[in-house]
């Protein structure tokens, strides 16, 4: 792909993940009733200080998913490419030394507990691997957060999944978060490929999927709970019979459910929200906003999808311009840009 292209498709990744984020954050916990109470249907940003998840944000602000997210993505750049464990856990101390409105008030139930280990000096590379506890290890904080792994690999799932296994071992290690991150990573590094299409993007998802699946039982922690592939497979499923985006929405919440922040629900969502709305990303990230449960997150994962196949210029120009006046600190452009460069330098070595 041509050098202006790629780097229109890596920033729009990162900000339609953002401006997904930030859609979300208003309704994040709220049950699909609630959100239509208070809300009808969100299709702006709206007022978040009566969620309490995230009382202190401004409109249109992002949250602890994109700004992990970000952070990562810078790591990734400061590496060059060649990206590894210890990285990903030097990520994650910068951002809770950085971030104290989201840490640690927002951090899940995973990354809480891996930031003290890591503080104490604990080896990233096993510290992910501690289990014992619900949700420890296969909460969906491995994919909030993998956008860069598919980013600097365009077309190369091999090299996305190795990425996305070492941004998850420092706190998500194991086969279900592998699956996840993996998952997400390929399904962003075919959307930014010349000839990319909606199902070829699904495909490269479910393959991810099983890669990571395999990686993670070799290597991980071995954790309870239904495999993301098949979840994935029930999203897709479920996408391709719905009329329109609201059934999808339904469908999907009252089979898959938003509601556990587990990696493989959030992951089959983002995917089963993206072949729902045909790879159009407000469709994209406005289901996640308004599908209840676990909303800035979901809406941020599949906002990485759609912003990798659909570029900055399907992002609602207004939400845009709102979205960037409120979130002044973060460099999305700085940040795509060495993204971009790393991913080129890849491609000329391929």
């Amino acid at each position: 792909m041509e050098q202006n292209k790629l780097y229109d498709r890596i920033l729009g990744s990162l900000l339609t993940a953002g401006v997904g984020d930030a859609l979300g954050a208003p309704s994040e916990a709220f049950s699909p009733a609630e959100i239509k109470a208070q809300f009808g249907r969100i299709t702006k940003f709206e007022d978040p200080s009566t969620n309490c998840i995230s009382p202190d944000n401004k409109i249109g602000e992002v949250t602890d998913d994109s700004s992990q997210m970000y952070e990562m993505a810078r790591a990734v750049v400061r590496s060059g490419g060649d990206f590894t464990a210890q990285d990903a856990a030097d990520a994650l101390i910068y951002w809770a030394q950085h971030y104290p409105k989201y840490y640690p008030r927002n951090a899940g139930p995973t990354t809480q507990h891996v930031i003290k280990a890591l503080l104490a000096g604990e080896d990233p590379t096993t510290v992910g691997q501690t289990g014992k506890m619900y949700g420890r290890g296969t909460s969906n904080g491995a994919v909030m957060r993998v956008a860069a792994a598919g980013l600097i690999h365009p077309g190369d799932y091999e090299g996305a999944i190795q990425t996305a296994v070492a941004m998850s071992a420092p706190s998500h290690g194991t086969q279900h978060a592998y699956s996840g991150a993996a998952a997400i990573a390929c399904a962003i590094a075919e959307a930014l490929t010349p000839h990319s299409s909606v199902w070829s993007i699904l495909r490269a998802g479910l393959y991810g999927a099983q890669q990571g699946e395999e990686i993670g039982r070799r290597t991980a922690r071995i954790a309870a709970g239904i495999p993301v592939y098949p979840k994935v497979v029930k999203a897709i499923e479920i996408a391709l019979r719905c009329r329109d985006m609201q059934e999808a929405e339904t469908e999907l919440e009252c089979t898959i459910g938003a509601d556990d922040i587990s990696v493989q629900g959030t992951t089959a969502l983002a995917l089963g929200l993206f072949a729902a709305a045909d790879g159009d990303s407000m469709k994209t990230i406005l289901s996640g906003a308004n599908i209840g449960g676990d909303t800035d997150t979901i809406a941020c994962v599949a906002g990485m999808i759609a912003g990798a196949y659909n570029g900055t210029g399907a992002i609602d120009g207004q939400l845009l311009a709102q979205f960037e006046q409120a979130n002044t600190s973060f460099d999305f452009r700085g940040v795509a840009q060495g993204l971009c460069d790393i991913a080129c330098r890849q491609q000329c070595a391929n």
